[in-house]
């Protein structure tokens, strides 16, 4: 599956980021000490394949939102690298050399062995913690890559499922808490199909998916006929559109239909009161966005899970 434009400049790190390393809203205003896109597309292959042994990847988590109360339901595990010389790294800046050189499947498990250690964390700690999704969208460019994740698909990693079979039958924290999502942008029949079964896979394993970047490629409706997602993601495209009349009758209509289809609605890139209030007249109720909380260091997530932080804080 291809990368969505959203995926470099959007995802991951969340939005855009100030002095304290903290990310805003997706546009790269405000860049304080992080670093864009420049200067790193022309990284080795030994070069990002070191930085994932050496764990220099983390992950931080943007919360979403019920737009009724405030109250945090959970988030979306996004990934910064932290450059032993150029310090904290935006996506824009290194996704594209992981992709040419088909290391966008490693850093997701990477992604994916952080969340699974945070939730155990969490658990111990007697914290709520998910659900946290985590975008599996870059295991796109061929059979064997889907074959790799269906491997970690069903056995994931030890620190989610345990080390042997009493482990599996107590799992660390419910299925429930972690969910899948992938973008709607296969390019060819054989793309297709793989996906259809990569996602089958995910499901008879007991977890959720959800179809990310909705809108935003050539096959939507196609896949939503193929796949019984559980979730469905408003790409900000829409929603940074909402007080134009044909963007508003799109987002109606598409909210409508999830609904019918036994889908959850979750908006992308909120930022503003007014989207939040056509969002719930329309009938979605889930955001994430600039709006309410730039994504957090995993300590802070913890710390406003457990004190049941309500979004937006009241800013001073």
């Amino acid at each position: 599956m291809q990368r969505s434009q959203k995926d470099v400049e959007y995802d991951f790190d969340g939005r855009t980021s100030d002095s304290s390393g903290v990310q805003g809203s997706g546009d790269l205003r405000d860049s304080g000490g992080v670093q864009g896109r420049a200067g790193l597309q022309g990284q080795s292959e030994a070069e990002l394949t070191a930085a994932i042994a050496r764990e220099e990847f983390e992950v931080w988590y943007q919360p979403q939102v019920d737009m009724r109360t405030g109250a945090i339901f959970g988030a979306e595990a996004l990934v910064r690298w932290r450059h032993p010389r150029r310090g904290l790294l935006l996506p824009a800046s290194f996704l594209p050399a992981l992709e040419r050189r088909g290391l966008m499947p490693a850093v997701d498990q990477e992604v994916l062995r952080l969340v699974c250690k945070d939730a155990k964390e969490a658990k111990r700690s007697g914290i709520p913690f998910g659900p946290v999704s985590v975008n599996l969208s870059r295991l796109h460019a061929g059979r064997g890559e889907m074959r790799c994740a269906e491997e970690y698909a069903g056995s994931l990693c030890p620190d989610f499922l345990g080390e042997d079979a009493a482990d599996r039958n107590e799992l660390l924290f419910d299925r429930n808490e972690l969910l899948f999502e992938l973008t709607e942008t296969a390019r060819e029949k054989e793309e297709d199909q793989e996906i259809r079964q990569f996602a089958r896979k995910l499901q008879d394993e007991g977890f959720r998916i959800a179809m990310d970047d909705y809108g935003m490629g050539s096959s939507t409706l196609k896949m939503l006929c193929q796949i019984p997602f559980d979730i469905l993601k408003l790409d900000r495209y829409f929603v940074n559109r909402i007080g134009d009349a044909k963007s508003e009758t799109i987002l109606r209509s598409t909210i409508s239909m999830a609904k019918e289809l036994g889908m959850e609605v979750v908006a992308e890139g909120v930022e503003r009161r007014r989207q939040i209030g056509f969002l719930l007249e329309a009938g979605c109720r889930l955001a994430q966005g600039y709006y309410y909380a730039r994504p957090l260091r995993k300590a802070r997530y913890l710390r406003y899970r457990q004190e049941d932080r309500h979004l937006p804080e009241v800013r001073k």
